[in-house]
């Protein structure tokens, strides 16, 4: 393992022996205190209480089973107090022994008015659970408690973390599947599982989709803004921590069942089933917790994609394509989650396994209009795939009151196979269009000619894609409290980290292309008819499906097959609201016959640009160190100072290649080369938190810290090819550096059980190495880049400095070497309504809001152009010019507002939110500002509902996108010109729970 120098590790269990030492004397002298603090109506657990022992700075706050545990404490008498917000305090004296560990248990309850019947409801015990560990909490974080995701369940773990201050959420048929935190893509944050990080799922980034885990198996989830030494670097937007519940020591059960209906398909077959069941055994020393779920939803929805060109000299754009996608798609997940708690001599050991795979089947037509080429095309597409996600995890860890160790090995993993997706094309290729010069994309119908008679199938597809991920991580802490007199205690903590990542990407694509007409391939038709005829001879000749007599006549055509033989009758006036046609419909069963004989003939060719081009594998190795220190003075200021030192080495392969014809042969792409790539970084990252607690309602939090984000796989995974017309090269750079924020967090909290919690956040990031995609031309003298791996005679084969055969663009991503500027503030103000009269008190309120600005210099490279007459002849001479222009960070809204307002009466409860944020940047283009796109500012309604009926069932209903809002993006910033729409609807959930 490669990940330091030798010193480093000696240097570090030196520094270890020598501050052991102390710390074991000052051990003496003193006893412990531990015990548990527990709701007294519910017997439920506190998370996050604060116990200290008044006028010292000894203190605690109780973990996720309600335990605490206080450390050197001096002999004689004390006063312990036990606050929770929400909950009447508890003072009470207690006597400590030298060497002895003391006991004390605590029961609190709940603040109310005097006289009235004390009734915690479950949206007030998830927003009081939400703020006492939001308070607790060493560093800047927000929480979704356990209570509100159990007892008003959001469809999944995105949904629930997007009620959080500074989160955005991104949606696939109307459903979250990943969250911006602060306004930074997803690919910039870290989700892990109980500590465990998640893998990656998609294709291009570092990104989980987090639609993959229902809520139903969580026990809370905790988003961290400023991370501390002790945690991975890689997260500049901030760290999502999914909890896992250990066994309570009684047995308990839950079950859920719930169907729905989607208002785009009018479908009735939504369902959701969970299960969990917890235990202890072998008088509580064991714990076992185990889950399962299973649900199905229809996730289809309408979608819009415009697509637009800049004319050369022109400040104007024009519609380049556009394309209609009515998308039929259900989702199904199953997973399920074992957890075992162990209780040993001074410790624990914890095993964990977690498991989900989602299902997704779809159907969908495209009906796709190329204006710049008067090209028109229909196709369909069949998907079928699998993905999966698996973290497991061992740990040990032993307390022995001096020293605290915690040993962990985890192995996790994500696997997406799509072995089969399917995909005719139709096209009519000329005359389709009146007018290729349009300005708005809802006029391009008013200009469309479709006939049918011209329109014949051109290719026929089969697509399969394996992608994996694995990551082995071992890690180990050491937790060394202190304390010296009565004013200053707290701990040192250090410990290193080893984790490795291997991934592998792998594409097949069959299947025929150029089917319309003769090629050097041959007649496609006559041995296709054949076979279909041998395969199929009961269906060939009824309603029209085939004629083998008119073969010769469709050959003539030069259309192959037409499209009138593969039409069906399905249509939909309400497709995309109305706005745009849905177009020809195309019989599946049809078209599959057209597939199954079509692979039966020598005519179904191994594509190999799409089964090799896209190819990647490689490794990752990073090792981590840290050291830090948490000192508590005088119970009013802690600081928490350390530094976290990090390596990585990657190793990648992919390759580069010349598409041209030859790729449809069963050939290897021309110039394929097989190329490997490996990148070696280390950083050192400071760290600094301060906690300032001038008053028993009041936390002051200040933190400087610094941040890591790496790649993305495909920007520097080495795959370089130019088109099949020499004009556009693609290429990866192999030599990306990861980016490094250094952030600044400011945060102030009030709290107090009237009040609830009410906090302002500041922050501000400097981001360096942000990596953007940018183009530009290749000409005589100017350079390229060694690390895109493009070779000169792909554009100069003679070597000539004055002319070139081709002056190809070349797209890639580079570093910008212009810092990018980053800051914001939000507010939160998180309350119940306790102390109002009558049924009033079953008031819950919760809202948030966040103002985000930011600026970057990207940097592009304008290409000038000379003509030099002296000496002659006269030439060209072209140099490169380093040129930035401004822009916002992708992703980011302006304003983001959610607001939540609950209320409970006795065994009823219902939950309306609301959440707005502003356009954000979806995408940047590197010279010209109108071509950037914006995604349009989206608000929507949510509301929930349940009643309590008995003998442990509930009913519940939810109730999403009540105002029927879909998703849209436009290209320039005058949200005029639309280049993406979604239409998802409104869904409903209807369920029961049993608790037992």
């Amino acid at each position: 393992m490669r990940i330091g120098k030798e010193f480093l590790g000696k240097a570090l269990c030196i520094f270890a022996i020598l501050i052991l030492l102390p710390c074991i004397l000052n051990a003496q002298g003193s006893g412990s205190i531990k015990g548990r603090v527990i709701d007294k109506a519910t017997g439920d657990e506190l998370i996050g209480a604060n116990v200290v022992i008044r006028n010292t700075s000894i203190g605690a706050s109780t973990d996720i089973n309600g335990n605490y545990l206080l450390r050197f404490v001096p002999t004689g008498v004390f006063t312990i107090r036990v606050s929770y917000i929400g909950y009447q305090e508890i003072l009470r004296e207690v006597v400590t022994v030298q060497g002895d560990t003391k006991e004390e248990n605590f029961q609190l309850t709940a603040q109310t008015l005097i006289g009235d019947e004390v009734i915690v409801t479950a949206q007030a015990r998830g927003q009081d659970a939400a703020i006492n560990q939001q308070i607790t909490s060493n560093t800047i974080s927000n929480i979704v408690a356990a209570d509100r995701i159990k007892e008003l369940p959001d469809v999944n773990a995105a949904e629930s973390i997007g009620r959080l201050p500074g989160v955005a959420i991104n949606r696939y048929g109307g459903e979250a599947t990943q969250v911006s935190i602060r306004g930074l893509s997803p690919k910039y944050n870290l989700v892990t599982v109980n500590g465990v990080a998640l893998p990656a799922t998609g294709d291009w980034d570092r990104s989980a989709d987090l639609s993959l885990i229902s809520s139903n198996m969580l026990h809370g989830i905790e988003l961290k803004k400023a991370v501390t030494p002790d945690m991975d670097a890689d997260a500049i937007g901030g760290t999502v921590d999914l909890k896992l519940k250990e066994a309570p020591e009684e047995f308990a059960a839950n079950i859920s069942i719930q169907g729905g209906y989607n208002q785009m398909q009018k479908y009735y077959g939504n369902y959701n089933i969970s299960a969990n069941v917890s235990n202890r055994f072998f008088d509580n020393l064991l714990g076992v917790v185990a889950g399962l779920n299973f649900d199905n939803y229809d996730r289809s929805a309408d979608k819009f994609q415009g697509g637009y060109r800049l004319p050369p000299g022109t400040t104007t754009i024009y519609v380049q394509e556009i394309a209609m996608r009515e998308e039929k798609v259900t989702r199904k997940r199953s997973g399920g989650n074992l957890l075992l708690d162990l209780s040993i001599p001074y410790g624990k050991v914890n095993i964990n396994g977690f498991y989900n795979q989602l299902n997704s089947d779809g159907a969908f037509r495209i009906n796709r209009i190329n204006v710049n080429d008067n090209r028109h095309y229909y196709d369909l597409e069949l998907r079928k795939g699998k993905t999966e996600v698996f973290t497991g995890y061992v740990g040990l860890k032993q307390d022995y009151h001096w020293i605290y160790m915690d040993i962990s090995f985890s192995h996790s993993f994500s696997k997406s196979n799509n072995p089969e997706d399917k995909a005719w094309t139709f096209a009519q290729e000329n005359g389709s269009l009146s007018n290729t010069q349009i300005r708005s994309a809802f006029n391009v119908p008013n200009y469309l000619t479709v006939d049918t008679s011209i329109t014949g199938l051109r290719s026929v597809f089969k697509y399969s894609t394996v992608r994996k991920e694995e990551q082995t991580t071992a890690q180990l802490n050491f937790q060394v409290p202190f304390q010296l007199g009565e004013n200053l205690d707290g701990y040192i903590k250090f410990g290193g980290k080893f984790r490795r990542l291997i991934r592998d990407n792998d594409q097949e694509q069959f299947g025929r292309d150029a089917m319309h007409y003769n090629d050097m391939r041959g007649n496609i038709l006559p041995a296709l008819l054949q076979k279909l005829c041998e395969m199929y001879p009961a269906s060939m000749y009824d309603d029209g499906f085939i004629y083998s007599r008119d073969s010769a006549n469709i050959q003539v055509k030069g259309l192959g097959m037409p499209v009138w033989m593969f039409l069906s009758d399905y249509s939909r006036s309400d497709f995309l609201d109305g706005n745009f046609p849905l177009g020809i419909s195309l019989n599946p069963e049809r078209l599959m016959k057209v597939y199954n004989a079509l692979q039966k003939t020598n005519q179904w060719f191994k594509y190999y640009i799409g089964s090799l081009g896209r190819d990647y594998m490689g490794t990752e190795e990073l090792g981590a160190l840290y050291f830090m220190m948490n000192l508590n003075i005088t119970g009013y200021l802690t600081i928490i100072p350390g530094v976290r030192w990090e390596r990585d080495i990657s190793k990648y392969t992919g390759q580069r290649y010349r598409e041209v014809d030859r790729a449809f042969e069963q050939l290897p792409p021309v110039d394929y080369q097989r190329i490997t790539n490996t990148r070696n970084f280390s950083f050192v990252l400071p760290a600094l938190h301060i906690i300032i607690k001038p008053a028993d309602w009041l936390k002051i939090r200040l933190a400087r810290t610094e941040t890591l984000t790496r790649p993305d796989y495909m920007n520097y995974a080495p795959i370089t090819y130019i088109n099949n017309y020499q004009s556009d090269v693609t290429a990866a750079n192999s030599t990306l550096r990861p980016a490094r924020s250094k952030n600044y967090d400011a945060a102030l909290s009030v709290f107090q059980s009237y009040i609830g919690l009410f906090s302002v956040a500041g922050f501000y990031k400097e981001i360096k190495d942000l990596i953007f995609w940018t183009r530009y031309y290749i000409y005589p003298r100017v350079p390229i880049l060694p690390e895109l791996n493009i070779p000169i005679s792909w554009y100069n084969p003679t070597g000539s400095t004055t002319t070139y055969q081709a002056t190809p663009r070349v797209s890639t991503f580079l570093n910008n070497r212009n810092i990018t500027y980053y800051r914001g503030f939000e507010l939160e103000w998180q309350t119940r309504f306790w102390y109002l009269p009558s049924i009033l008190q079953g008031l819950v309120f919760n809202i948030n809001y966040s103002r985000i600005y930011s600026k970057t210099n990207i940097n592009w490279y304008k290409v000038n152009e000379r003509t030099i007459t002296f000496p002659p002849p006269p030439r060209r001479s072209y140099s490169l010019t380093d040129t930035v222009r401004e822009a916002r960070m992708p992703d980011q809204p302006s304003y983001i507002l959610n607001t939540t307002l609950g209320f409970d009466y006795k065994d009823f409860s219902v939950r309306l939110s609301y959440l707005f944020q502003t356009d954000k940047t979806t995408s940047i283009d590197a010279q010209n500002p109108v071509l950037d796109t914006y995604q349009g500012k989206y608000y929507r309604w949510d509301m929930t509902a349940q009643q309590k009926i008995g003998w442990g069932i509930t009913l519940f209903a939810n109730f999403t996108n009540l105002n029927n809002r879909r998703d849209d993006s436009y290209r320039g910033a005058s949200m005029t010109d639309p280049s993406y729409f979604e239409y998802y609807g409104f869904t409903m959930d209807l369920g029961i729970r049993y608790t037992f």
